[in-house]
């Protein structure tokens, strides 16, 4: 039922819990009978809670949360760092912090078996939520308040916004932009990120103009390769800007007024005690704090 909430369907479900779809419903019919009531219903191509599937949901998550505690107590007894722990996060968070993290648990903890996902931030949340992922790191361009009795979340790092445009534009090499100044350029926006694309719209309109759109792709790689012709600028979370930050082609300048997203590790209530997530989540405090060192020093 609480894989039911988070998915929607009885097909993602069957994916999640590695079942049939044949065997989930049937799962689910006896579930009703053995309570009694309806706790479902069809919703178009998926399936919807009732009021007492609510409940029962919302109960179940308090009961889940309990048990995830005893085991992470249990296993804090044991003390030793092994076992399975499954990681998903978003494509700048994938490039940068992830892989630092790996390093640097493979070399402490042998017996840890780390699994990663890219997903976006929502497929990240339904997954840690649906247990399918132990921790998602995820940004907050995307309400988590119908999943916040299933999940924790721990703050990770501030991201600031940054102009990426050509070396040889008359604003680079600057200290700072502001949004007004970028009225007159002509733009290259990600369309696959709609809320980035939505809040950058947004801050725009705020400075009294609409930006002129000329490039949209599909992708940062696409996005950045056309601002390294010169005929475009665009604006983009400063972690996704690494590489473009050490390429002479590029100038990275910060935004002004100050842009930013904060991005969050979510995982089951509970889980955050057992040795090999709180291993994993020292890794990525200690990951994260050496990058914001490197990021103050080169601004």
């Amino acid at each position: 039922m609480s894989e039911l909430a988070v998915l929607g369907t009885i097909a993602k479900v069957a994916d999640a819990v590695k079942l049939t779809r044949p065997a989930v419903s049937q799962q689910l019919a006896i579930l009703e009978q053995e309570t009694g009531v309806v706790l479902f219903e069809r919703s178009g191509r998926g399936v919807r809670l009732t009021l007492a599937g609510q409940n029962l949901v919302a109960r179940a998550s308090k009961v889940l949360a309990m048990v995830d505690e005893i085991e992470s107590d249990l296993a804090s007894a044991k003390g030793a760092v092994s076992g399975e722990v499954r990681i998903s996060a978003f494509g700048s968070v994938a490039t940068t912090f992830i892989p630092a993290v790996i390093e640097e648990l493979v070399g402490e903890y042998p017996s840890l078996d780390l699994r990663f996902e890219e997903l976006e931030p929502g497929e990240s949340l339904k997954a840690a939520a649906s247990r399918q992922i132990d921790l998602a790191l995820v940004d907050d361009s995307i309400s988590a308040e119908a999943l916040s009795s299933m999940l924790y979340f721990r703050p990770v790092y501030e991201d600031h916004f940054a102009v990426v445009m050509s070396a040889r534009h008359p604003f680079a090499g600057r200290s700072s932009i502001t949004v007004p100044e970028l009225s007159g350029e002509r733009w290259a926006i990600n369309r696959n990120a709609q809320t980035y694309k939505a809040q950058i719209v947004n801050v725009c309109h705020d400075a009294g103009f609409t930006p002129n759109v000329v490039a949209s792709c599909r992708n940062m790689a696409a996005t950045l390769a056309m601002v390294r012709t010169g005929y475009v600028i665009t604006v983009l979370p400063a972690l996704a800007l690494r590489g473009a930050s050490l390429d002479t082609a590029f100038s990275v300048v910060p935004v002004s007024p100050y842009m930013s997203r904060r991005i969050f590790v979510a995982m089951a209530q509970g889980t955050f005690r057992r040795p090999a997530i709180a291993a994993v989540l020292r890794a990525l405090d200690g990951v994260v704090a050496r990058y914001s060192l490197g990021q103050a020093s080169a601004y």
